[in-house]
């Protein structure tokens, strides 16, 4: 069994930074789409943004979110892979 180094450990973590920011975004983007579903006619919000900019403003966070996600999810791949690559490498080496 491979030692697990140092550096995949940190890959790792940058991982799983990335996905958990990316579903705070897009926690925070679906809390602020709840908040604009709750305005009114009798209680439209705050004069200094209209409900439909503050919706867009959601969107792109959301949209941002699932960017980080996804980039967590590539980056991991990519580490996964190569320590596989890695793996049969040293493997390799080892048989002959």
């Amino acid at each position: 069994m491979p030692t697990v180094t140092r550096q995949a450990r940190l890959l790792d973590l940058a991982c799983l930074l990335f996905i958990l920011v990316g579903g705070a975004m897009g926690y925070a983007a679906s809390v602020r789409l709840q908040e604009i579903g709750k305005l009114s006619y009798r209680h439209p919000g705050p004069r200094t943004e209209s409900a439909l900019t503050a919706a867009d403003h959601a969107r792109y966070l959301a949209y941002g979110g699932v960017a980080f996600v996804l980039l967590g999810c590539v980056i991991g791949a990519g580490g996964a892979i190569q320590g596989a690559r890695r793996k049969t490498a040293s493997a390799g080496n080892a048989v002959s």
